[in-house]
């Protein structure tokens, strides 16, 4: 007869772990208070939804549920960051659709993929709108391409064979879109900023960043060269000075590309701005949503938290006016033009203060927030002689305020 053998405990340690481990995570959820914005993600974070019979029955709040447990979930970013770890150990290149690249000086790069955008029309529509409505303004559209596209030569050889079709084509068919507004209902035309990868190609090959090595947006010298593209578009003689004048405030900017991996093995990069020391005197920049003014377009303050980018104009604003007196008006085509309605995406906000010294005053809309109609206020104010939309091509195809430029 065989003996009974006793319970054998150690082959069983490994569900006790899992068992302890779930139970410390549902203890630390119940305990913790709940989060309502990520630093890390520069976002608001989903809070715990009511039920209601209607939303039981359709499903919306297993998913508002769904989305609630994942934001508030317990060492969320730090969890993160072990499993995009465990995905470099395996060889993985691209992670959360965050592609890693590297430099030709070793350094990794961060890329965002890019998805081809489904949008164009609703863009070249708003476009159209703007262009039909402005009685006299001089329109101008500036479109930048993504980090994906300049450094795609970074990229790991299989992801770049993968690639989808080639931003100049998407560029190309906005442009004819663009074309084919003219005469629609007006005389006149629309000035569509080239040359701009161009410009950008040029500075990567005279070895600076044009983009951020751990963020989406360009850096301040991205932002000059294409500044450099659009000059001849708005008759700017180049300002001679923007470069020399470029000072250091950070070099531990980790932005929103690196959040979406949490990977401290990748170096911060560092930020740039452009300041002239007579703005002290004379400039006044009038966020004019908050009532808030500031002698500077810039909010130091952001270089104590992660999201530093903002440190230009101060975050997001429906619209803000920038007023400088003592700018100078010298236009290549011999006339002045004083003032200039931008609308734009976060894209242009580090490069609005490089035109400060040629404008009397920059109105900058955000249609993400303006309620009012763009239109209507260029035309309610006939001393805004050009109008610049600038876009990157990538954050135009989803953002929402394209729908609300009329």
């Amino acid at each position: 007869m065989k003996k009974n053998k006793g319970y054998n405990f150690i082959k069983d340690i490994p569900v006790f772990i899992s068992i302890a481990v779930l139970f410390v995570f549902a203890v630390l959820f119940l305990e913790l208070p709940m989060r309502e914005f990520s630093d890390n993600e520069n976002r608001m974070l989903a809070i715990c939804p009511e039920p209601s019979k209607k939303s039981i029955l359709d499903g919306s709040f297993q998913d508002s549920f769904e989305n609630f447990v994942s934001d508030q979930f317990p060492m969320r970013d730090e969890l993160l960051g072990l499993s995009v770890l465990a995905s470099r150990v395996e060889g993985k290149q691209k992670i959360n659709d965050v592609i890693y690249a590297k430099e030709k000086n070793g350094q990794t790069r961060l890329l965002d993929d890019y998805k081809e955008p489904q949008n164009e029309e609703k863009f070249i529509d708003a476009v159209g709108r703007l262009y039909n409505g402005v009685e006299s303004a001089n329109i101008t559209v500036m479109i930048v391409p993504t980090a994906y596209q300049i450094y795609e030569d970074e990229m790991p050889p299989v992801l770049l064979s993968q690639k989808p079709a080639g931003q100049q084509d998407t560029f190309e068919y906005l442009k004819e879109g663009i074309i084919a507004l003219e005469g629609s209902e007006k005389s006149g035309g629309i000035n569509i900023v080239e040359g701009i990868t161009d410009s950008l190609e040029e500075g990567k090959d005279a070895g600076y960043n044009m983009f951020y090595r751990t963020d989406h947006h360009w850096t301040l010298y991205g932002a000059y060269r294409g500044y450099l593209a659009l000059a001849p578009y708005l008759n700017i003689p180049v300002n001679s000075a923007l470069e020399d004048q470029m000072t250091t405030v950070s070099d531990s900017f980790y932005g929103t590309t690196w959040s979406k991996v949490v990977d401290y093995s990748v170096d911060p990069d560092t930020i740039e701005i452009y300041e002239n020391l007579a703005w002290d005197k004379s400039l006044v920049v009038s966020y004019e949503d908050t009532k808030e003014t500031s002698a500077s377009p810039y909010n130091m303050d952001y270089l104590d938290k992660k999201d530093k980018y903002s440190l230009f104009l101060n975050n997001q604003h429906s619209l803000i006016r920038i007023d400088n007196p003592d700018a100078d008006l010298t236009r290549t085509d011999g006339n002045e033009r004083k003032s200039i309605v931008i609308i734009k995406d976060s894209y242009a906000n580090s490069l609005i203060p490089l035109m400060i010294d040629q404008y009397e005053t920059i109105w900058v809309f955000d249609p993400r927030y303006y309620r009012g109609s763009i239109t209507q206020f260029v035309n309610d104010h006939p001393e805004v002689e050009d109008v610049l939309i600038l876009y990157n091509l990538q954050t135009m195809d989803n953002d929402r305020g394209i729908g609300a430029i009329y």
